[in-house]
């Protein structure tokens, strides 16, 4: 007994000396499970390293301390490498994958290569099963290699309530029942509300419908994260054709956004932020303005961001679908419009563009067209021809054909619809560069800024939907090692302290996750060992699907799933559900 009381006490001491930023004590003669010695300890918080060895014991990190005299049925020599918490990705579209049949989706390599331990579901508001019930089930059927945070989607719940019919405000009572299905979401376990109102169907949402279901997670400390309605000059879905009211810009979004927390007390996400487009570069100066005044009056705001100058998970056309179909269909619905997706409705496109280039007043409204998808992709000089049937075009800017040519940029891009891939959109796969770095810089020295990818699981071989596109997006496979790659190491940008607790301690506390997101004792064995000197994201526009170097271990809930920088094809993730849910 009084062996039992001197060893709580001791246990006591070494976690209130850890948590006061004194030298851990020095332990020994214990055994672990596994050991982790001689690492350089990023813990989540944003403080400096510190050299510690960390022992787990089945789930959980049980001493972080000198560890002499310690063994282990497994030990791991982190000597001269980093030991930070696992990744946690606050927006990602790897629910697809998870509660797929694929195994080999599943154990999301892609992601998890990165260091990833733990990303939040319902991207841009949708889930991938319904009632939420069944999304968790299949994801704790199925087995998935990282941890999943549930969320409820309101363009899921949008959906059920409103059916076709959502081309218009929800009504009262419409807007009750979408509350009663959030708060039985929220009882089944999930931690929050996404939405992604710059699409169909929530794109119809008035702002006082979207307060009302981020109201209904309030009594739960559920939180809101929104793709927002605008992150440009104009929504993505309107065209300068087609413009049917005053045009949302990425203020407004935001501003939306941060009514969210004014009118509900919640805490609240601008996910994968970014100003968007070549007019608004340099919009991050405004952005940070809005939200800095926000926190000052006492709404929790944040912001989520991914490390690149890209966007979009594939490439796009820079041509305007409506150029392309018969006068008789109705483009009137927006560049989104389900139309679009109607079986033979692109046949004839060629013959279709060439009528209207001819014509002198159409002409000049495709070239606008285009002027705007080109701006909003960054501008000619930041379009990159990444797909095209004559290989030196690939690589090379529209402003650089353009002068090859002799052509203007919307020229050049009329050209290569009629003379490319007969079967692609647009003739050829393009990819923008719509964001600038300065505000990439800008937001990530923020304190409130969180990492995420937006990225999917890819590079699944034989399996189309979890396959490498031409012009994918990189971020697939190197979202997180390149915010450290490139805004530490390279720009010097922020420092590393920084940058981890923008991907682990930052999202757990936005999240609410009480046990994860730092390297602290009785804490989740979700980790993440580095070697900085290496670490390296290796995949391109040219080459999305290539792993990246310098993560050599990474562990979820105890387990490897990449060990020595090989792949163990461990599944050990789990569903986190919120507490006090009615499903535990």
């Amino acid at each position: 007994m009084i062996r039992s009381i001197a060893r709580c006490a001791a246990l006591l001491a070494t976690s209130a000396v850890f948590a006061s930023g004194a030298l851990p004590l020095r332990l020994s003669g214990q055994d672990y499970d596994i050991l982790i010695r001689n690492g350089r300890v990023v813990d989540g918080t944003g403080n400096p390293w510190f050299a510690a060895d960390i022992a787990i014991d089945g789930d959980r990190i049980v001493r972080i301390g000198r560890l002499d005299g310690a063994t282990a049925r497994r030990v791991v020599d982190a000597a001269g490498m980093y030991v930070s918490p696992g990744f946690i990705d606050l927006h990602s579209h790897a629910d697809r994958a998870m509660t797929s049949g694929n195994l080999e989706a599943r154990r999301a390599k892609s992601l998890n290569s990165q260091g990833l331990t733990t990303v939040i579901g319902g991207p841009d508001g949708r889930n991938q099963a319904w009632p939420i019930s069944a999304e968790i089930a299949a994801l704790r059927e199925m087995g998935q290699a990282m941890n999943f945070v549930p969320m409820v989607g309101h363009s899921t719940v949008r959906a059920v309530v409103m059916g076709d019919d959502y081309e218009r405000p929800a009504t009262e009572e419409e807007i009750a029942r979408m509350q009663a299905l959030v708060r039985e979401g929220m009882e089944s376990g999930a931690w929050g509300l996404g939405a992604g109102v710059e699409y169909r169907p929530a794109r119809f949402s008035t702002p006082e419908e979207i307060f009302a279901l981020a109201g209904a997670v309030a009594p739960y400390d559920g939180f809101y994260v929104a793709h927002q309605r605008s992150e440009a000059a104009m929504p993505l879905w309107e065209l300068p054709s087609a413009v049917n009211d005053w045009p949302v810009d990425g203020n407004q979004g935001l501003a939306e956004t941060v009514n969210v927390a004014r009118e509900t007390g919640i805490r609240v996400v601008a996910s994968h932020h970014k100003a968007r487009g070549r007019a608004s570069f340099g919009r991050s100066g405004q952005d940070t303005l809005i939200v800095n005044r926000a926190r000052e009056e006492g709404l929790e705001i944040y912001l989520d961001v991914y490390p690149y100058e890209t966007f979009g998970g594939g490439a796009r056309p820079m041509i305007p679908r409506w150029s392309l179909v018969h006068d008789t269909v109705d483009t009137s619905g927006g560049r989104d419009s389900p139309v679009y997706g109607g079986e033979g409705i692109f046949n004839d496109a060629r013959a279709h563009l060439e009528r209207r280039w001819a014509d002198p007043e159409l002409r000049a409204l495709v070239a606008r067209d285009i002027e705007w998808i080109v701006d909003h992709n960054g501008g000619p000089d930041r379009v990159v021809v990444v797909g095209y049937p004559d290989s030196t075009y690939v690589g090379r800017t529209l402003e650089e054909l353009g002068r090859r040519m002799g052509a203007t940029y919307q020229e050049v891009v009329v050209h290569m619809a009629l003379e490319g891939y007969p079967d692609v959109l647009g003739g050829a796969w393009t990819r923008g560069y719509g964001i600038h770095d300065a505000d990439i810089i800008n937001y990530y020295r923020q304190d409130y800024t969180a990492t995420a990818s937006d990225a999917a699981v890819s590079g699944v071989k034989g399996v189309p939907q979890f396959a490498s596109r031409p012009g994918a997006h990189p971020r697939h496979f190197g979202a997180f090692t390149r915010k450290i790659a490139r805004y530490v190491k390279d720009l010097k940008a922020i420092t590393l302290p920084f940058a981890i607790r923008s991907m682990t301690g930052l999202p757990a506390r936005i999240i609410g996750l009480e046990d994860r997101g730092f390297l602290r004792e009785g804490y989740k064995a979700d980790l993440v060992v580095f070697d900085l000197e290496r670490l390296r994201d290796r995949a391109t526009v040219l080459e999305p699907d290539l792993f990246s170097e310098g993560v050599d271990y990474v562990m979820v809930n105890g387990v490897f799933t990449v060990d020595d920088g090989e792949f163990t094809d461990e599944l050990p993730g789990e569903v986190i559900l919120r507490p006090g849910n009615s499903a535990n």
